[in-house]
């Protein structure tokens, strides 16, 4: 899909699988509470680097669908080092080319790392996780955990 299609059209992808995650996620807080992986901010960060343009212009592109979504409690930043990075993702056993584009491509990891700073930046939801030293287990007791202080 990525290789396929130019960027505007790459973006209407993406949108409606945000639209349609924000439905499950509306649907699934009926029930209780819900963590999502890869929820608005990845649309933005990850499109804009992708196509070399400002986070700004895919988020003016966004505006419009901002009061259909569900908002977040919070949002968790995961980073680790390049290094743990590159180790995660040797033994990766899903790999696809975006992940090896995320190392080959020039530039594509610090774009990347930039927009998801300034994205954070404006996301009053926004909470910064390192996780060099820490397990996928110990990820989810952890945000399981910080889920559970706020009530979310």
């Amino acid at each position: 899909m990525n290789e396929d299609l130019r960027p505007l059209p790459q973006f209407g992808f993406y949108l409606s699988g945000l639209l349609h995650a924000s439905d499950v996620v509306r649907r699934g807080r009926a029930a209780g509470p819900v963590i999502a992986d890869r929820y608005l901010s990845s649309v933005i960060a990850c499109h804009a680097a992708v196509h070399h343009v400002d986070t700004g212009a895919v988020t003016r592109l966004i505006e419009p669908f901002r009061p259909y979504l569900e908002q977040p409690n919070r949002t968790f930043y995961l980073r680790c080092s390049e290094e743990q990075l590159r180790a995660r993702l040797a033994t990766k056993q899903d790999t696809k080319r975006d992940d090896t584009d995320l190392l080959n491509v020039p530039d594509r990891l610090a774009r990347l790392l930039e927009n998801f700073e300034r994205v954070a930046a404006t996301d009053p939801s926004a909470v910064w996780v390192d996780t060099d030293d820490q397990t996928p287990d110990d990820l989810a007791d952890w945000i399981t955990a910080q889920m559970e202080v706020s009530g979310a």
